[in-house]
């Protein structure tokens, strides 16, 4: 491996910056800090620009850093938040802007599932999350996920049934067979038929709802729509859209799910 040595030069500087400011008692001047990193490393120089630089990344990597006014002084100086009690706050792994974006990203990827419960799940964890991150970061989170915009289709769909998800996911979890009721047209097989077992008709040929006993083995998620992957009473597996099912029934019989490979059964 070649050694890349500015980048642990880098390295060291960043290091040695961040414990500087976790030991200060109050705000340093920028030509402060420039001294002590001159003095602890054997720098021959180190610009205000190339010390704002790794402020801001220490900042963007989660460190509670602040850009305060100096004692009896109209000038600014670095330092760490401390909490209430006066103690220096340090994370013990804090939480990067790239991972934030990347969160925030798969958080509008999910809005098809506002108002079930995966939503519900997601939004607890960015209130969490973001109630903990220094307002700076909070900031910079905001201006660089304005740079991504995730566009699609049926956005909200299964608000208006915030329960269906939760019930398919439990009884999928437990093990637990379900008798689902399917709008007439009836679930989506993999081997591509319209109608499947259970779909019956009425005698001007207009088919009814069909009713199914299920043995549910995933809900799978295809942006931005649901499916529920099932065996029936046959050992038929079946994909149903969940915009077919109209009602979901769990069962008190239990069943042991056969091994899966689910994505040989979602190929076409």
């Amino acid at each position: 491996m070649t050694p890349h040595f500015s980048r642990h030069e880098q390295f060291l500087r960043i290091l040695a910056l961040l414990e500087i400011l976790a030991n200060a008692r109050q705000p340093l001047a920028d030509d402060a800090l420039i001294n002590q990193l001159k003095d602890r490393l054997g720098l021959s120089r180190l610009s205000v620009r190339t010390l704002h630089r790794d402020c801001e990344f220490l900042m963007s990597c989660g460190y509670p850093l602040a850009h305060a006014p100096l004692p009896e002084s109209r000038k600014y100086g670095w330092r760490m938040e401390r909490t209430a009690g006066g103690d220096r706050w340090m994370p013990a792994d804090p939480t990067t802007l790239l991972e934030l974006v990347a969160f925030r990203i798969g958080r509008d990827l999910m809005r098809a599932f506002e108002g079930t419960v995966l939503w519900t799940g997601i939004e607890a964890l960015r209130h969490k999350i973001e109630r903990s991150l220094p307002q700076p970061l909070r900031g910079q989170v905001e201006a660089t996920h304005r740079a991504f915009h995730v566009s699609g289709h049926g956005w909200s769909r299964y608000a208006a049934r915030p329960r269906l998800l939760s019930t398919l996911a439990t009884a999928t979890a437990d093990r637990r067979l379900i008798e689902v009721t399917l709008q007439p047209d009836g679930p989506a097989q993999l081997d591509g038929s319209a109608a499947g077992p259970g779909t019956a008709t009425n005698s001007d040929s207009t088919p009814s709802p069909a009713t199914l006993r299920l043995r549910p083995l995933r809900v799978v998620i295809r942006p931005a729509e649901l499916h529920l992957l099932g065996l029936d009473d046959a050992g038929q597996p079946l994909l149903i859209n969940l915009d077919r099912i109209d009602n979901v029934i769990t069962l008190d019989g239990t069943f042991e799910p056969p091994a899966v490979d689910v994505e040989t059964f979602l190929s076409p």
